[in-house]
């Protein structure tokens, strides 16, 4: 697999994470792949064929060629791709999205919706530049203008909610809410109200899918880590409780993680 990744302008970096790129050809084989629950939230545009996705009991669908994929708080779909693979991403800051287009982030939690929904005839303007671009340094700089336009329609990012998210990816989700309150300097209700409004979820519940994110990122780095090494490293209370979270946020328990499941990508650290 061929990964291509680039850090945004600083213009930019109050919106956006990671720009990225992945290239691979499967031939023909398939491959089947659940997602868990995650943080992220990401533009997706297809160079190639698209993903096909299958949510709930559904049949497999195929995945708009530029889509927007929401905070997932459990594993609702399974993901398949087959032939040539070749896929652009934004990863965004966790409010991002919403200064970007003011949308509500509460809206796109557990969706993985046409990016034409949510962005209107902007997003066929992203998917047409970045498609047209010959290479990965052109489709950041086709990104990066579109971005420039985007910006001018909306106001300045609110950096309160900006920099408390930042320290909760920063600690891997383990800083206290309550710290939080206070560096932000706001009460704890109006943090909850903004957070839940440009990130999509309450500081408590997206610290809880920033850590468990990390839990999978670490076994993915060191399969040959115990999960009870990996639980200590990130604070949970013990083992039963990395196990409820661990059922909650894929299904299944971590003595089950493995097949399709050792599958997955993880934006920005794979």
């Amino acid at each position: 697999m061929e990964i291509r990744r680039a850090i945004p302008h600083p213009k930019f970096r109050k919106i956006v994470r990671l720009f990225e790129e992945r290239r691979f050809d499967l031939g023909s084989m398939t491959v089947n792949w659940p997602v868990p629950a995650r943080p992220h939230q990401i533009i997706d545009i297809y160079l190639e064929e698209p993903f096909r996705v299958r949510v709930g009991g559904s049949s497999m669908r195929r995945v708009p060629e530029t889509v927007v994929v929401g905070p997932q708080t459990f594993s609702r779909a399974q993901l398949s791709m087959s032939g040539r693979i070749h896929v652009f991403n934004i990863l965004f800051q966790p409010s991002g999205l919403n200064q970007l287009i003011g949308v509500d982030m509460r809206s796109l939690v557990n969706q993985d919706p046409a990016a034409s929904d949510v962005l209107g005839t902007s997003a066929v303007r992203l998917g047409d530049k970045v498609r047209a671009a010959p290479d990965f340094s052109a489709r950041v700089r086709a990104t990066q203008q579109w971005l420039d336009g985007q910006m001018e329609r909306q106001a300045s990012p609110n950096g309160a909610i900006n920099d408390a998210s930042a320290l909760l990816i920063t600690t891997a989700g383990q800083m206290r809410v309550d710290d939080l309150v206070r560096l932000t300097g706001m009460s704890a209700s109006q943090l909850r109200r903004l957070f839940n409004e440009q990130v999509g979820l309450s500081p408590k519940g997206y610290a809880r899918l920033i850590r468990f994110d990390q839990a999978l990122v670490a076994r993915r780095s060191a399969p040959e880590r115990s999960w009870t090494d990996i639980l200590h490293d990130l604070g949970y209370y013990d083992q039963a409780h990395f196990i409820r979270e661990f059922h909650m946020f894929t299904g299944i328990s971590p003595t089950r993680y493995s097949g399709d499941w050792e599958n997955i990508f993880f934006p920005g650290t794979d």
